[in-house]
């Protein structure tokens, strides 16, 4: 009689100098060091609790944005999130609650709260990946260095270590550890400090890094080395399991970008053949098996050590025996969440298999008969009165009955075996929507996805049930329970060039991107897009801040005035007359609103609904206006045969006269009045525009009142052939002012609002300074 031998499976590591790299990877390392090291980890800064909550020193240290006042404030602006039109590259699940992600022009964010909120900012340049520690510090991996922040708002970049393109890190127990594509790694402290580089040994190339137990491996295709010190790196015999990056097991299913209506989203599916075991089945396709216990509510999902079972049995809550062609028999003592090889001495397919208390059988291909009567401790072969392929067995009363499905033999002691009367067997494996019955089989397939309409997704990550779905438009999508449901955020699908013009008023704001109009009454903490009779070529848009059309949102388009007058959603011509040409700007002087057509064309109203013409004799378009009372100033642009003209109004903008054609020609006049002085960029004019003189000491133009009662200014200067400049302005004095150089800036266009703050439209996308 043969004896079936069970060997268990371990992966097999080489030892790494000066510790036992094995039992940390099988999670058996001494008692004592793990006792040190939970000491350290509780005496250890911020560390979270068992509970996952952050401890009390740490929730008690202030955010590093309390007391940021005057210039500081505006050192760092955030974007919102509505804004980002770039796609979400990289991500992480730094805990069940703490999330990060990185969109691929370098704008980083940071959830703490399971991404029902997020914060973001602006990293100097690409972002690789990105990780961090429950609690804090977060990481994003540069080409060249880290960065740290420890609230995911204010980041300080560490110093370059290697001088490779590094390309993953992990945060791992041991600190920081990074690689690069042509095999450098760097190391560093879990705050950042220390750190030094090195090179893998055997010119070993990795693609990827992680953490297992406490180990730190990199690998690429089957070949790994690990660390345990952050410094020497030994080859490994074999590699772990490692994730694919494709398809994650939850208690969803299986998991994957797959199409979802017209775009590609996440779909989690439990599909193959299911196999009952008492009110509980375990559905099993390719060598994934997924357990449920509450007729599909949720799921245990693991992988066997083989492709392809032909029976999965055992007693609810297990064991649980998982058997297939070539002698493979795998079992599961955990519930269902991992499975052992039992690599039996045994070549026949084996075919199907019942419990009953202690006493276990399995039959297979000719005549193979495997039994145990003692839970498994122990196996033996059985040897049938007929050599025939059983495909079945099962029990009748307390008999054990095995059959090929025309012949049938039955036992009492699982030695003895003869031949019997027929039974009636299961029904074959047909369709199943709720499950198989105990001891049968069916076919079952269940999927649950991402919501339809979301923006496409591109990228995928799960860290057990906690899951990112990335894509478009900055898209995060987040689950907590392995992908049966999903919460998502995104930007508002602005097209390559992001938002073109915006304005804002008190709470109110109106953003375009030249053929949509996105609105916010909560200065930004919502937004909605309004819905347009047509299509439109939108060039300016304003909100009314004062006078008797206060509030009012407004749209200068092409052959059409825009307006909404209480809801933002719906928007309507303006007048009712159609008012042709192809409007190019909005200006508002003492509550009274102009709109500037490009032939020269000069409209204006009180009230947004009655539009008067303004004639203003030049048929080029006005570009900047500026007044106090009943005196309102107008730049026209400049033309290729003259200058920018200089007009003048003395009764409230209803007429004009010409004042001269100014000095020189450009494109931003940047016009100020205020009491008795008329400033044209850096020229001023005391005796209304007759005569000027050139102030250039401290000229900064455009410059904006932060209109927060400091009297400071902001500008941004926008340069050519260089990075543009932001500048404070602080006081009257030569050298009273501050360039920033941290914030995000190129192309900045900023308005500030008494009620609301500054905000800054920079490359498409809206920011405010970080503290407000």
């Amino acid at each position: 009689m043969r004896t079936p031998r069970v060997v268990s499976t371990v992966v097999l590591l080489t030892l790494l100098p000066g510790c036992g790299l094995i039992d940390k990877i099988r999670g058996e390392g001494d008692d004592e060091t793990g006792d040190e090291a939970s000491e350290a980890g509780e005496a250890e800064e911020g560390a979270p609790d068992d509970d996952g909550e952050e401890t009390d020193e740490a929730a008690a240290k202030p955010s590093p944005l309390v007391g940021l006042t005057g210039v500081d404030r505006f050192k760092h602006w955030a974007p919102r999130h509505a804004f980002i039109g770039a796609p979400t590259v990289v991500a992480d699940a730094i805990s069940e609650q703490e999330l990060i992600v990185a969109t691929s022009d370098a704008h980083v964010g940071v959830s703490k709260d399971g991404g029902q909120t997020w914060q973001w900012t602006k990293a100097d340049d690409g972002v690789r990946d990105v990780t961090g520690y429950p609690g804090g510090p977060y990481v994003a991996l540069h080409e060249g260095a880290i960065s740290l922040s420890e609230q995911g708002l204010l980041w300080r970049r560490l110093p370059r270590l290697s001088s490779d393109s590094l390309i993953d890190v992990v945060a791992a127990e041991i600190g920081l550890v990074a690689i690069g594509k042509n095999g450098a790694f760097i190391h560093v402290g879990k705050d950042g400090s220390g750190g030094h580089g090195g090179w893998m040994p055997d010119k070993f190339k990795p693609k990827a890094v992680t953490e297992l137990n406490g180990a730190v491996l990199a690998w690429s295709g089957k070949k790994g080395y690990g660390t345990t010190d952050g410094t020497n790196w030994t080859e490994l015999e074999q590699l772990p399991p490692m994730p694919d990056g494709r398809f994650f097991l939850t208690s969803a299913g299986s998991c994957s970008i797959s199409k979802v209506g017209k775009r590609r989203g996440v779909a989690c599916s439990v599909s193959g053949t299911a196999h009952g075991i008492g009110e509980e089945f375990a559905v099993e396709s390719k060598g994934v098996v997924a357990l449920t216990r509450d007729g599909g509510e949720t799921w245990v999902s693991s992988t066997l050590p083989f492709k392809g079972a032909n029976s999965i049995f055992g007693s609810p809550g297990g064991p649980y025996y998982a058997i297939g062609n070539k002698g493979a028999v795998a079992i599961s003592s955990d519930g269902g969440q991992t499975w052992v090889d039992q690599k039996w001495e045994e070549s026949a397919n084996l075919l199907d298999g019942v419990v009953s208390g202690n006493k276990i059988v399995i039959v297979g291909a000719k005549g193979t008969i495997i039994y145990s009567t003692n839970g498994g401790a122990k196996w033996d072969y059985s040897q049938p009165p007929i050599s025939k392929s059983f495909s079945w067995v099962g029990m009748d009363g307390s008999t054990f009955v095995a059959s090929d499905g025309r012949v049938f033999i039955a036992s009492a002691n699982l030695v003895d075996w003869v031949e019997s009367e027929g039974i009636e067997l299961p029904a074959k494996a047909g369709a199943c929507d709720e499950g198989p019955e105990d001891g049968e089989a069916c076919r079952y397939d269940a999927e649950v996805t991402t919501p339809e309409g979301m923006p496409e997704v591109r990228g995928l990550t799960f860290t057990g049930d906690v899951g990112l779905a990335l894509g478009d438009d900055a898209l995060v999508a987040v689950t907590n329970d392995g992908g049966a449901s999903w919460s998502s955020a995104h930007g508002l699908d602005l097209g390559r060039n992001g938002a073109t013009g915006y304005s804002v008023a008190g709470d109110q704001v109106l953003v375009t991107d030249g053929a949509k109009l996105l609105a916010s009454a909560d200065a930004g903490g919502s937004w909605v897009e309004g819905a347009l009779v047509r299509n439109y070529k939108i060039n300016a848009v304003h909100v009314v801040s004062e006078g008797t059309a206060a509030g009012m949102w407004l749209a200068a388009a092409k052959d059409e005035i825009l307006a909404a007058k209480i809801n933002p959603e719906t928007w309507l011509p303006a007048g009712d007359e159609q008012l042709k040409g192809d409007w190019r700007a909005i200006f508002e002087v003492g509550g009274v609103v102009y709109v500037s057509g490009s032939k020269g064309q000069l409209r204006r109203s009180e009230d947004g609904n009655t539009w008067t013409e303004v004639i203003t004799g030049i048929s080029s378009p006005v570009i900047d206006m500026a007044g106090e009372g009943q005196t309102v100033w107008a730049a026209t642009a400049p033309t290729r045969k003259s200058n920018n003209a200089l007009l003048r109004s003395e009764d409230g903008g209803a007429h004009f006269i010409l004042v001269q054609e100014m000095p020189g020609a450009t494109d931003q006049p940047d016009l100020r009045f205020e009491g008795d002085a008329l400033t044209w960029a850096d020229l001023i004019s005391r005796d209304r525009g007759e005569s000027w003189r050139r102030e250039t000491e401290r000229y900064f133009p455009g410059l904006v009142d932060v209109n927060d009662g400091s009297g400071m200014q902001i500008a941004n200067l926008v340069y050519r052939y260089s990075g543009d400049r932001l500048y404070v302005v602080t006081g009257a004095g030569e050298y009273d002012w501050v360039r920033i150089d941290s914030a995000f800036n190129e192309g900045g266009a900023i308005q500030c609002d008494p009620d609301s703050g500054c905000w800054m439209l920079a490359s498409g996308v809206l920011y405010r300074p970080l503290g407000e």
